[in-house]
């Protein structure tokens, strides 16, 4: 353990403050070590400086120290006071007897330390003198040694002095630094800010300004301005004189001043910048100086610029765009309101110029009953939730009928923008899309989709609690000959007159619908029976059997229709229309223009077609058909001058079949085209076995003149055969030519024979045997059995009149008494064919007619099936 002095912080700052310790030996501390020596007759000086665990020599004479601890020898106490230190035997001294100076090598027994102040009370270290034997040093010569020491001290302060100077300048050095570097980085930023300064000293008018100053005049750095005159002439001419004054006012006013100008360089460009000044006085109140800062503003007075065309885009934008639009900020305040916002939702002006919140913008819509028309669970969410909560798109109907889309876009720093779309018109176009894809559009009744909908949800009913209801099947009779005739203009309006007949016929709870075509039905509401149905068929058939204007030209046309009942008939869609559909062909089979109800029976009827018709096409495919030919007579020459084709079906069951057993179910089913072309290609390679002088008559069904490839059928069969076209005759009865959409004058561009077939079976158009090309006129059987009666006699007279100035002839059908044969000759017939001649066979059976010619027969002939 060492001792400590009172104040030993103290000291030690000290010390260190001097910078001496662990420094090289120094000359002058060395003399003085070597003088005390001298002076005082003893081996050993030095001078030792008290560290805070050590004692370090900074100088030595006659002895020579290595690292020595605080408490090693004598100086720890010597520093203690300001008093000197003499041990005159340290050998006997309890306090230095047993340290190492005292009892090593050195064997120190006499010692005398010097304490050295700088400040009072704070010894720094010790000038030492030292002897090997015991001694007493008298007090002249202890004062001598203590004026020794003040020459150390003096030394010490030196070096006190140094450190001191050294220490200023390098504070100096290091203000001069940091004052460097806050120029540099003023600098810096003032060249980023672009903002520089200037000064003006009002007494001698001298200008500086700094480096950013100059580069805002186009200057290089540091060039000094000449005065406050050639700075003013840098602003534009419209701005120099307003700055001039504020500067003038600002120096005779002693008043800070504030501008924005343009100043123009030297070459040419403008840069727009804005300077604050202030008036600088001294003590006494005089101005001095003006000092002032300058920005260069041009990049943000030109992004100001463009912010204010972009916000007067935008509020052109949001003025004039389509959309209402409300933005609300984090807090809930309403800050931006549109005018289509204003118009759509009917707000006041004045509540939304002063930014109302959303709550009170809402609690304006609830006054207006603005969500009547919503939901009970979306009102109170849209009139009281949080916005955060409300859904980010929904359709809101106002109770004005507005129908608005609303988006809410949440906006990243709170608050929302929320846009409102009029969607009226769009979901009115919606609503009229979705008619439309249930309705008819040319009549406006229900379509085959809403129809069969209804009829399931009523059927659905039905089963769940009981009940009844009636189907209505309605097809309209001559429909298609109006369309084929006056056109599908003509068509369209007989159809929009019968759907508007129908409604007027049916009670309200009644539903009509248009299937498609000339197909209509009826959903009979309430409990049906067959008395109450066929009531409102006989008003249907009566109301649709009136004639229809259509544009000075007048239609007349009927309807059949099926009735069929639920649950008796059925408790299924498809089984109900289907027995409706069945009462409606009967009643068509059955005269038209009437109604039937269905009946089991008619079940077993449509079972019997289907089988016939699976019959039919299997027999086209096994090849079940053969031909069997029925001559036509020349009346003058009596010989044959042609044979009509005439199919015979070989049924497996049912036997031979003449075309009337199965040619209109061909028709119906779309097979009369396969099989007529069978007909035609087999009757022309037959022909090969017949006289060329003999023409081969084929009757053509509608089914085929309205296949698009009809003709070229017809030139490839004569192709395929080698027949020439002319040996050909084709047969087109009345119902057929609708259908024939010009191929008949293509054909007879071809060179093949046309023949107008049952002539005078109907209403007999006579406009269809001027504008086509017929070349032959075939009357009806039914003429034939009733020539003898002196109106058919005239009429035919009349028909054969008509074909001769037409260039047709006139050929007889059915003949089958020699009293029919000789009425018709005298009418004018020049051709004729029936069972009075012979049975349609096969053309082997025909050789011995073919070859011998027929006169009149002598016996009358048996009617054929």
């Amino acid at each position: 353990m060492h001792l400590v002095p009172p104040r030993e912080a103290d000291r030690l700052s000290s010390l260190r403050a001097l910078g001496i310790l662990d420094t090289p030996p120094e000359a002058h501390f060395d003399a003085v070590c070597r003088l005390a020596r001298t002076l005082f007759a003893v081996p050993h000086a030095w001078i030792s400086l008290v560290d805070a665990d050590r004692l370090w020599c900074k100088a030595a004479s006659g002895i020579a120290f290595g690292p020595t601890p605080r408490g090693a020898a004598f100086c720890d106490h010597a520093v203690m006071s300001e008093a000197p230190l003499v041990v005159e035997d340290a050998a006997i001294d309890p306090r230095f007897r047993d340290r190492a100076i005292v009892t090593g090598p050195f064997a120190v027994r006499f010692y005398v330390g010097i304490p050295l102040s700088l400040a009072t009370g704070l010894p720094l270290g010790t000038l030492c003198i030292a002897d090997t034997v015991p001694r007493r040093m008298p007090d002249a010569e202890v004062e001598r040694l203590r004026d020794l020491g003040e020459v150390v001290v003096a030394q010490l302060r030196h070096y006190e002095a140094r450190v001191a100077s050294e220490t200023e300048a390098a504070r100096r050095r290091a203000s001069e630094a940091a004052l460097s570097e806050a120029n540099r980085y003023l600098t810096l930023a003032e060249q980023m800010a672009h903002i520089g300064h200037w000064r003006v000293d009002l007494a001698s008018g001298v200008m500086t300004w700094s480096d950013e100053v100059c580069r805002m005049h186009g200057l290089a750095p540091g060039a000094p301005p000449a005065g406050v005159q050639e700075a003013l002439s840098y602003y534009h001419p419209d701005d120099r004189a307003r700055v001039a004054d504020l500067v003038s006012a600002a120096r005779e006013n002693r008043t800070d001043f504030h501008f924005k100008a343009r100043l123009v360089r030297r070459d040419g460009e403008e840069r727009v910048v804005v300077s604050h000044g202030i008036c600088n006085e001294d003590a006494a109140g005089t101005a001095t100086a003006l000092f002032g800062t300058v920005q260069d503003v041009t990049e943000i007075d030109r992004a100001e610029t463009e912010l204010r065309a972009s916000t007067a885009l935008l509020d052109a934008t949001l003025a004039h765009m389509d959309q209402g639009l409300l933005m609300i900020d984090a807090a809930g305040a309403v800050r931006v309101c549109n005018e289509r916002a204003l118009a759509l939702l009917d707000l006041p002006r004045e509540m939304m110029r002063d930014a109302p919140s959303f709550d009170a913008v809402r609690r304006h819509q609830m006054a207006q009953d603005d969500f009547a028309r919503c939901d009970g669970t979306l009102r109170e969410v849209l009139a009281h939730a949080p916005l955060a909560i409300q859904p980010r798109t929904y359709e809101h109907e106002r109770a004005n009928g507005t129908v608005l889309e609303i988006r809410t876009v949440p906006l990243p720093t709170g608050g929302a923008v929320r846009t409102y779309t009029d969607i009226t018109a769009r979901k009115a176009a919606e609503a009229q899309v979705a008619h439309l894809a249930r309705h008819d559009a040319l009549t406006g009744l229900p379509n085959r989709a809403l129809f069969r909908d209804s009829l399931d949800q009523r059927l659905a009913a039905l089963r769940r609690h009981g009940g009844s209801c009636g189907l209505l099947c309605l097809d309209l009779d001559a429909f298609k000959a109006v369309n084929d005739t006056l056109g599908h203009l003509a068509g369209d309006t007989l159809l929009r007159e019968v759907a508007g007949r129908i409604r007027a016929c049916l009670r309200r709870e009644d539903l009509p619908a248009r299937l498609g075509g000339d197909e209509f039905a009826i959903l009979l509401g309430g409990e049906a029976d067959a008395r109450s149905a066929a009531t409102t068929a006989e008003r249907l058939v009566a109301a649709l059997r009136r004639p229809v204007d259509l544009g000075g030209q007048e239609a007349v046309i009927g309807v059949s229709i099926g009735i069929a009942f639920a649950p008796e008939h059925g408790l299924d869609a498809d089984t109900l229309l289907k027995r409706g559909d069945l009462a409606l062909y009967r009643a068509k089979s059955e005269g038209r223009n009437t109604f039937r109800h269905f009946a089991a029976a008619m079940d077993r009827a449509a079972e019997e077609r289907r089988r016939t018709e699976s019959d039919l096409r299997e027999g086209l495919r096994r090849g079940a058909f053969s031909l069997h030919y029925q001559p036509v007579f020349d009346l003058t020459s009596g010989r044959v001058t042609a044979l009509e084709a005439l199919a015979r079906w070989h049924h497996p069951t049912r036997g031979t079949l003449a075309p009337a057993a199965f040619l209109p179910l061909a028709e119906e089913t779309g097979l009369i085209a396969p099989l007529g072309e069978w007909v035609l290609r087999t009757a022309l390679a037959e022909a090969r076995e017949m006289s060329p002088e003999i023409r081969v008559v084929v009757n053509v069904a509608g089914g085929q003149l309205r296949q698009a490839g009809f003709v070229a059928a017809i030139r490839d069969a004569l192709q395929a055969t080698g027949q020439a076209p002319e040996r050909l005759e084709l047969d087109v009865a009345e119902a057929a030519i609708a259908a024939e959409s010009g191929r008949l004058k293509d054909l007879a561009a071809l060179g093949v024979g046309i023949a107008f077939d049952a002539f005078g079976a109907g209403a007999s158009s006579l406009g269809a045997l001027r504008r086509l090309p017929f070349g032959q006129v075939k009357l009806d059987r039914a003429l034939a059995a009733s020539v003898a009666t002196p109106e058919t006699a005239d009429f035919v007279r009349a028909v054969v009149a008509l074909a001769g100035a037409l260039g047709m002839r006139a050929t007889a059908k059915g003949v089958e008494t020699e009293a029919q044969l000789s009425a018709l000759r005298e009418a004018g017939c020049v051709a004729a064919q029936g069972f009075l001649f012979g049975r349609p066979g096969p053309i082997g059976e025909l050789a011995p007619l073919l070859r011998g010619g027929v006169r009149c027969p002598e016996t009358p002939r048996s009617r054929s099936a």
